[in-house]
């Protein structure tokens, strides 16, 4: 949990040619289920003529990841996503999407070649890719009653917690993210002041 991993910086894209087929790899920073659908659907608006546009994600650290997943959008089965995927997960690369646009040049590659295709697309794209370090993340919702407020800020305070997302009702529902080097700490301090109502459960 404690390592760091490489993160995109902003959309990169490099092209390869094998065996008269073009394999466009083009990578962008997500977040969210939501913006990898988002980027896979502009790459198809993109090249609307081209024969398949398979992907891979992943969400959060490349070692213990909140999400990822990988697409072959009509390749043999495994021959195209899962490769991609795997060359993020061992270059130690999180938070992206990288779809893999190819304009088939008449000669079937055969499976292994697909494999070789693909995963190498994505080598290409991370040789040249401007990437960053970053510390891996945990989140924590947090509930508890007005009057332990300032309890909560001073945690927040010292275990470099952010809140992401509040609710105020009968009491108070922080959402956090926080170093994970941190999270042991923070639940360890909750856990402490659990006879004053202060109840909390890691989204991640």
């Amino acid at each position: 949990m404690s390592d760091s991993f490489r993160v995109p910086v902003a959309q990169f894209e490099v092209e390869t040619e094998v065996k008269k087929s073009r394999f466009i790899a083009t990578g962008c920073p997500v977040s969210s289920d939501a913006e990898v659908r988002a980027f896979v659907e502009s790459q198809r608006q993109r090249f609307p003529s081209a024969n398949h546009h398979c992907s891979a994600y992943i969400i959060g650290s490349p070692s213990m990841p909140r999400a990822a997943g990988s697409d072959d959008d009509g390749e043999p089965s495994g021959t195209a996503g899962k490769p991609m995927l795997n060359v993020m997960m061992g270059q130690g690369v999180g938070d992206c999407c990288v779809v893999v646009t190819r304009f088939f040049g008449g000669i079937k590659l055969g499976a292994g070649g697909l494999v070789r295709a693909y995963g190498g697309a994505v080598k290409e794209l991370l040789a040249s890719w401007p990437l960053e370090h970053r510390e891996p993340m945990s989140g924590i919702e947090i509930e508890f009653s007005y009057d332990q407020q300032g309890s909560i800020d001073s945690m927040i305070n010292r275990f470099e917690a952010v809140v992401v997302e509040s609710a105020y009702g009968a009491g108070v529902v922080l959402q956090l993210t926080l170093p994970a080097r941190n999270a042991p700490s923070i639940c360890a301090a909750l856990d402490e002041r659990a006879h004053l109502g202060m109840v909390y459960r890691k989204l991640y």
